[in-house]
């Protein structure tokens, strides 16, 4: 029997795992040279087309400990969190890559520079790696959908849109945490709050609260609107998603009260723009107990995420 010579590559969770450490020590080697790309392979950097080698492959100096992994070996879509120091400042990394027969065929990078806590991130939480019960998970589109569904949630401060997981929710973005359930502890150290009267001091009051209604409060009421979602990455074994998408702020919403006393949100909410982000999410038991993720503050407005437009 002469064998289908189109026939699709299998691709396993090892090898897309090293794909990533191949994309990763070769931009630390500046040498773009060392990887299996397709002859079209498409490269952005915060949501710019740019040619493969530019950008951060010119200024990156070393990786840092950080990283986290995730893998769907039914679409060959691999990605991670990764920090790394650049001109001696530290930054944090969302990278999509897209394998085909053993190329990469598209390579998504999401920038975060000068993150405060890149270098002293908490410890890889292991629920990421783990396999959830069988008769638990959700199906590939339930689990795109109920991501959406966040995406929902925080856009319109409306908590009762999403379904967390009851016992354990925890969100991190940028290295810093942004929520924490009410039967959760935070086992690293959290970064001091220095104005007592900031936005930041909001978001700490709200640490316990439950996460629907954390949304609920408006602490997030900057954020107006979403866009240009995808889910390329979905792991229906680990019930991991991986998404990039906008969050948009019309620049018109001044603050939030919370408990009788008003913060005033952050400067760079007050005008029109939007955030590129970069992130990843776990559910259990049908609802989302981790979120951690990167994103680009302050994008130009409608500046979109570079794989939105046909190419």
């Amino acid at each position: 029997m002469i064998a289908d010579p189109v026939a699709p590559t299998i691709v396993t969770r090892a090898a897309l795992h090293d794909m990533i450490s191949l994309y990763l020590d070769a931009l630390v080697a500046h040498d773009p040279s060392r990887l299996p790309l397709t002859p079209d392979c498409r490269f952005t950097e915060n949501g710019v087309a740019i040619p493969l080698g530019e950008a951060l492959w010119h200024t990156i100096d070393r990786l840092d400990s950080y990283r986290v992994d995730y893998i769907d070996t039914d679409a060959g879509e691999a990605a991670s969190h990764v920090a790394f120091v650049e001109n001696d400042l530290a930054g944090l990394m969302a990278l999509r890559l897209k394998v085909v027969e053993g190329r990469i065929a598209e390579i998504e990078t999401v920038i975060h520079r000068g993150a405060p806590m890149a270098l002293s991130m908490p410890p890889v939480d292991p629920i990421w790696f783990e396999a959830e019960a069988p008769e638990t998970r959700l199906t590939r589109a339930q689990l795109a959908e109920e991501t959406e569904n966040y995406l929902r949630a925080v856009s319109s401060s409306d908590g009762s849109k999403v379904k967390f997981n009851p016992n354990s929710a925890l969100r991190l973005e940028n290295g810093t945490l942004m929520a924490l359930g009410p039967n959760d502890t935070w086992p690293h150290p959290l970064k001091p709050i220095e104005d007592q009267d900031s936005w930041f001091a909001a978001v700490r009051s709200t640490l316990g609260m439950p996460p629907g209604e954390q949304l609920d409060t408006g602490v997030y009421g900057f954020i107006t609107s979403y866009d240009n979602a995808r889910f390329p990455l979905i792991d229906v074994k680990r019930q991991v998603v991986f998404g990039v998408w906008n969050f948009r702020r019309r620049g018109d919403v001044k603050g939030v009260t919370l408990n009788g006393k008003y913060y005033p949100h952050m400067e760079r909410t007050q005008f029109p723009n939007e955030n590129l982000l970069g992130q990843a999410f776990k559910f259990r038991d049908g609802g989302i107990t981790r979120v951690q993720g990167v994103f680009l503050n302050a994008n130009v407005y409608r500046a979109g995420t570079g794989w939105d437009a046909p190419r």
